[in-house]
């Protein structure tokens, strides 16, 4: 017997890690059997043509979801866009789902609001919890990707711990080939990248902490005069005229309008390190492999993470990993990296320095990274999803 499963892809590439966690969940897909799979989202996204699934065109403006969150409340049935599906699956919230009489599990990536109330503005906080409790309380399965997180959920929604399943999603598939010396020089060669560095890929938003690195790499790059620091992510993102909650706003909820781009560039200025930061902007995924396997290390100082995306995608190619001791970092990276304190610039230093001291202990932590990948692969996962949504059906 076949069931017919649908699922929700609102995120989009200016989502960070939650298009990224969306795009693995379909790759995941493609290891199932016995469903028959209908995507909502946007049917001119190449990223989602390529798995070849039939896509219904679906999008949440905000004036859509603040309807649903009110007739939700009101007892007032809208139509439901899943009509046609026995079963959904969502790797995004969305509000459409408390309008569906089909059974769903969706993902519930962080709870950021109640640790970091600040980075959101008063109404940002009360539509966040009312979605996730709202949804919390009608999904079958509600999905996340660390035991931080299934903690959180069951106590600031009382769901019983039997409904949560803790499944980490593996990097994307392009990061498990090796690539030829001259592909990675390529790489190399067109931003300019320096032969030794730092890597640091993040968006601009308050907790990803760019500042503290900055200025914990101010006192490594004097005693080493040869490594640098390279940054990715978009810049100018005034998320505070975005139209959807689900799709455009930042998926770990960065302050909306907030992005500390310049203030980053202005301190990289005045500490006197413009030739020693740099910011390549936007990268492909196709070239955001090679520069991992370019890098020194990887370097993940961000002040809030439910998972880590790029720390999968280094101990993937077995880059050295130093990164933030909170939350959820310390279960993904067991003893595969070093640990420190984000909200100390000398424990960043520490860290940074220890892995620059020591080459081949940082040599041997990237292949502890790249073992503790092993098991996690997109067959594993779509296994795990099968389980989850046979279970549904």
């Amino acid at each position: 017997m076949t069931v017919r499963l649908g699922v929700v892809v609102l995120a989009g590439p200016d989502n960070g890690g939650t298009y990224q966690y969306t795009l693995s969940t379909l790759q995941a897909l493609v290891h199932t059997s016995g469903f028959e799979i209908t995507l909502f989202g946007d049917p001119q996204n190449p990223d989602f043509v390529k798995f070849g699934y039939p896509i219904s065109p679906f999008t949440e403006s905000r004036a859509q979801q603040l309807v649903a969150l009110a007739a939700h409340t009101m007892h007032i049935s809208l139509p439901d866009p899943f009509a046609t599906q026995e079963i959904v699956l969502a790797p995004i919230y969305s509000t459409s789902l408390l309008h569906t009489s089909k059974p769903f599990a969706f993902t519930l990536h962080d709870l950021q609001d109640h640790y970091y109330p600040e980075n959101f503005l008063w109404w940002q906080r009360i539509l966040r919890y009312q979605i996730n409790a709202r949804l919390s309380r009608r999904a079958r399965r509600i999905i996340c990707e660390s035991q931080y997180v299934r903690r959180d959920i069951v106590r600031l929604f009382d769901t019983a711990e039997e409904r949560i399943a803790v499944l980490p999603a593996p990097p994307l598939r392009q990061f498990r080939a090796d690539e030829n010396d001259s592909s990675l020089e390529a790489v190399r060669i067109r931003p300019k990248l320096p032969e030794n560095f730092l890597f640091y890929p993040a968006q601009f938003w308050p907790h990803k902490n760019h500042l503290r690195l900055v200025e914990a790499f101010k006192e490594v790059a004097a005693e080493f005069p040869n490594l640098h620091l390279v940054l990715t992510g978009k810049t100018n993102m005034r998320r505070v005229k975005s139209k959807a909650i689900g799709g455009n706003d930042p998926p770990t909820g960065g302050a909306i309008g907030r992005d500390q781009y310049a203030a980053v560039l202005s301190a990289v200025d005045k500490m006197g390190l413009s030739g020693r930061v740099h910011h390549l902007g936007y990268v492909e995924q196709d070239s955001l492999k090679a520069i991992y396997r370019l890098a020194t290390a990887l370097v993940m100082p961000s002040l809030f993470e439910s998972v880590s995306i790029p720390i999968y995608e280094a101990f993937e190619v077995g880059t050295p990993v130093v990164a933030s001791g909170i939350l959820g970092i310390p279960e993904q990276v067991g003893d595969a990296g070093l640990l420190f304190d984000p909200t100390s610039v000398a424990s960043i230093r520490q860290a940074i320095l220890e892995i620059a001291r020591d080459p081949e202990g940082a040599r041997r932590l990237g292949q502890k990274g790249r073992d503790r990948m092993t098991g996690m692969t997109s067959e594993r996962y779509g296994a795990q999803l099968q389980n989850l949504l046979l279970a549904l059906a």
